[in-house]
């Protein structure tokens, strides 16, 4: 594992999540219930692994995938932790501390998304310069040619 993702916020926060989540819920992991338990943590580590994959991607097209991917994964992680809190299978309190770190990792992940897009948007704008500047302007036997075809 490079330094660099080490250091990436939303990792670091994406992991605790992951680790809170395995905590609430590894108490109460019960055969009827191993299934919801297993789901849990299971989403909650392929929040910071999609992080993860985003942060190996070479171009920010790809990173944005990822972080999407990651993003999804959160809203899954949310859903069913709203549903193992109904069924009671997770505390008041670590439900409470695991929605506030959700919170926090959306938010990080919502400013990546935004980074990457102006990233995107820069790219492409940047690219149809270019390409406009390289097509060359009509000159006016061009013009009179395309007029008398029409």
């Amino acid at each position: 594992m490079s330094s660099g993702l080490r250091d990436l916020r939303v990792w670091q926060e994406a992991v605790a999540l992951a680790a809170d989540v395995v905590r609430a819920v590894r108490p109460s992991i019960r055969r009827e219930t191993k299934v919801v338990s297993d789901a849990l943590m299971t989403t909650a580590i392929s929040v910071a692994s999609h992080i993860a994959d985003a942060f190996a991607r070479p171009s920010p097209a790809e990173q944005r995938e990822s972080y999407l991917a990651a993003r999804r994964a959160l809203s899954r992680l949310e859903s069913e932790m709203a549903v193992a809190r109904q069924a009671e299978l997770v505390a008041a309190g670590s439900f409470g501390d695991i929605a506030s770190r959700a919170g926090q990792v959306a938010r990080l992940l919502t400013g990546y998304l935004a980074y990457l897009d102006r990233q995107i948007t820069d790219r492409d704008a940047a690219a149809s310069s270019a390409s406009a500047a390289a097509v060359p302007a009509p000159n006016a036997a061009t013009r009179d040619s395309a007029r008398a075809h029409a």
